[in-house]
């Protein structure tokens, strides 16, 4: 910034030092703003959510606040303005877990009156075996039939396998490190549709959750590892860590979690992978709240004129891991209705419904490992 004016000024150069001193303020100033906004790119260059921060919240704690003015700058802005004649086209898909999370997050958004969701959720299916369900080839097929603005995937719960003795490559890196990287990212390039699309559609990737079993938990979580690194290098995508949303406060797997009025709530079912319909919200509500500071739905809605929650023809549940029309829910504040199936629910209320898919299903005979029970819509057999 050159000489203090203040060493060069005299009696007869006074007006001259107060001129310079304004000018060093301005400069200042303009240094300063200029040092906040690297910094704000800087925090926001790879967005990820970890959600603990501090003691555990409780589920009450996590239903979104619509002032909330801490969410990070990257995940703001969505198209303007949604409506119920033109509401924001919303996709979740993923493995048997977003069978779970697909109708609590559809339910809620849904409930606004300005979401339209879809939701795909394929029991068994992994990105470690395409030969048994082809994700990138499925999502892709999905991306280009429904086009939709946002999207929602869950994967890596089945993936505990992929992680195993292989050599070293020329990273010094284990080999399936880069093979399953590189699933991740074709994975992502499908969904943001980045060489059909102008801009890359936004992207929530959820990797998974911890799992009871030590050796599929320890699997899960470095598989979780890569795709994270994966997701950090697409300015489009956000990482949502469920693995410590649905940990206990010492990292480890519980199948319990302090829920509203201080009670304990089970969100995890009895074989030690899924969530209940009280996890699946958890889940929802975790990804709702940038979903709501992003594109405003809270500020938008529209009360009473709810959305329908649309499930893809040929996507299969675990029972006892979704919510139902008998099953209101439980978390408060969190805007979701119940879902219902029948065809005579009145307009007011959101319903289930199917559409047709034009991905066909793998013809293969190889079954991958799997963490997975039978289910209430199996795929069809091969």
């Amino acid at each position: 910034m050159g000489k203090d004016p203040r060493a060069t000024v005299d009696d007869a150069g006074a007006a001259s030092a107060t001129s310079n001193r304004w000018g060093a303020l301005v400069i200042g100033g303009l240094v300063s703003i200029g040092l906040v906004t690297l910094c704000a790119t800087a925090l926001f260059a790879s967005d990820s959510l970890g959600l603990r921060s501090g003691p555990r919240p409780a589920l009450a704690d996590l239903v979104p606040s619509t002032t909330d003015t801490t969410v990070p700058a990257a995940l703001r802005g969505c198209r303007s303005r949604l409506t119920p004649e033109s509401p924001l086209r919303l996709w979740v898909g993923g493995d048997s877990l977003a069978g779970s999370l697909g109708p609590s997050l559809g339910e809620q958004a849904a409930a606004t009156g300005i979401v339209a969701p879809v939701y795909d959720s394929r029991v068994s299916s992994g990105l470690s075996s395409p030969e048994f369900f082809d994700w990138p080839r499925h999502g892709a097929d999905e991306m280009a039939r429904l086009n939709p603005e946002t999207v929602v995937f869950i994967m890596g719960a089945n993936d505990w396998v992929t992680p195993r003795a292989t050599p070293n490559d020329a990273s010094g890196q284990p080999a399936w490190r880069a093979e399953y990287g590189q699933r991740v990212e074709e994975m992502l390039d499908a969904l943001e549709g980045s060489t059909t699309r102008p801009q890359p559609r936004p992207v929530y990737w959820i990797g998974a959750p911890t799992l009871q079993d030590r050796r599929k938990d320890s699997g899960a979580r470095e598989v979780n590892t890569v795709a994270r690194a994966v997701v950090a290098r697409h300015p489009n995508a956000t990482y949502i860590d469920a693995y410590d949303l649905f940990s206990a406060p010492d990292g480890t797997y519980t199948a319990t979690l302090a829920g509203p009025n201080g009670k304990v709530v089970r969100v995890r079912t009895a074989d030690g992978v899924h969530f209940t319909p009280e996890g699946g919200d958890l889940l929802a509500v975790a990804v709702y709240g940038p979903l709501d500071a992003r594109c405003r739905l809270a500020a938008q809605a529209v009360p009473g004129r709810p959305k329908p929650v649309i499930q893809t023809k040929g996507s299969s549940q675990v029972p006892g891991t979704h919510r139902t029309p008998a099953e209101p829910n439980p978390v408060p504040g969190s805007g979701a209705t119940t879902t219902s199936t029948s065809a005579t629910t009145p307009p007011t209320k959101p319903t289930t419904t199917t559409t047709p898919t034009t991905t066909t299903t793998p013809t293969t005979t190889t079954t991958p490992t799997t963490n997975e029970t039978p289910t209430t819509q199996a795929i069809t057999p091969p």
